[in-house]
């Protein structure tokens, strides 16, 4: 009788073991939308995306005029963030040569330092700004997460996990 216990045990902790990993393999496939994450400024008024650039410049989400803004939350140490980038670069492409859209990136707890290094050794030639207080204002909690406001302001998509450019290509020219 006493053999059985160990067996048992080992038999309910594999199954947890199952059941973990295929939890964790639908979060990785679904990109964290599993969870039902949502955020309450779909359909709200995009909150304020501005400041400095890593180059030197500036950036206001308020001088997008009649664009599309794709605003990404990023860091180098991300997974995700980097796994995105190549997708991020095609927007990027699709945007410069329709003029209807744009991009900003926001870093999250990263040095500028590191990203800079980043978008040199890796592309992409769209504003990024290290404004603390914008992941706040649109409750950032795990990146990478991208946001596409409309350009009359609004939030109308939110994505928690990597992009794709094609869905954002297909969601702007479904709406213009």
């Amino acid at each position: 009788m006493a053999e059985k216990r160990p067996q048992t045990a080992r038999w309910i902790a594999g199954a947890i073991a199952v059941t973990l990993v295929g939890f964790i393999a639908l979060l990785a496939v679904s990109g964290g939308e599993a969870l039902g994450r949502s955020n309450r400024l779909l359909g709200e008024p995009v909150p304020s995306v501005a400041g400095d650039t890593l180059d030197g410049g500036s950036y206001d989400i308020a001088d997008a005029g009649d664009r599309w803004v794709l605003v990404n939350f990023f860091a180098t140490w991300c997974a995700g963030c980097i796994a995105e980038h190549p997708e991020l670069l095609r927007f990027e492409e699709w945007a410069n040569e329709t003029g209807q859209a744009e991009m900003v990136a926001v870093v999250f707890n990263d040095p500028a330092e590191r990203v800079e290094q980043f978008f040199a050794e890796n592309g992409g030639d769209w504003p990024v700004i290290d404004t603390p207080s914008v992941p706040v204002s649109f409750q950032v909690s795990q990146i990478p997460e991208t946001f596409l406001v409309s350009p009359d302001g609004i939030v109308v998509q939110h994505i928690a996990g990597e992009v794709q450019a094609d869905t954002l290509i297909q969601t702007i020219e479904a709406s213009s």
